[in-house]
């Protein structure tokens, strides 16, 4: 049984592909996977993920056009979720630990008028691209929030909320995430 649903998975991987704006070479998604406007997603080559990757790209006016872009030899672990309604950038290198979560909008903004309204029911708002350079690793249950960037070769610790830009080869970790340690060349 294991192996058909192997099988079906493969299958609705090749052709929602087919879906993507560009998709490289040698690509695997394991079970339970979705995407959405993927007409808005470029993956490179040796992508790799596990189950329950969610890649949703909304487009929400006709002002600006989502983006999602993942690098080649990117590794996406189980139930992590890319939201953009502007941009996310993901380079080359980069493993992103289970449950991580990258967002470039919100669910609407904080009038009162807004915060009345039942979150499912606010209009989504962009507030800035995201940008993750290359050889970013993060760890389990990272949330990654609006108009940061992460500089290449940067570790995120578990359980941390990126808030701010981290600089290159940078250790961050907590809640909102502070930097511990930058790592300097001999």
């Amino acid at each position: 049984m294991k192996k058909i649903s192997k099988v079906i998975n493969r299958i609705k991987w090749i052709f929602s592909a087919k879906t993507l704006k560009h998709i490289g070479k040698n690509s695997h998604v394991e079970e339970n996977f979705s995407i959405i406007g993927g007409q808005f997603i470029d993956i490179g080559n040796n992508f790799s993920s596990g189950k329950n990757l969610k890649i949703h790209a909304f487009e929400i006016d006709d002002s600006r056009k989502p983006r999602i872009v993942i690098g080649n030899d990117v590794t996406i672990t189980d139930n992590c979720y890319l939201s953009a309604a502007g941009e996310i950038k993901i380079a080359d290198g980069t493993l992103l630990g289970e449950n991580t979560f990258i967002c470039d909008n919100f669910h609407g903004g904080n009038t009162f008028e807004e915060l009345e309204t039942p979150p499912n029911e606010r209009k989504i708002t962009y507030k800035g691209s995201v940008n993750i350079e290359e050889n970013v690793w993060t760890g389990r249950n990272v949330c990654i929030m609006p108009g940061v960037s992460i500089g290449k070769g940067s570790i995120i610790g578990a359980n941390a909320v990126v808030t701010h830009d981290i600089p290159p080869y940078s250790i961050a970790v907590g809640a909102p995430a502070r930097i511990i340690r930058n790592v300097k060349k001999d």
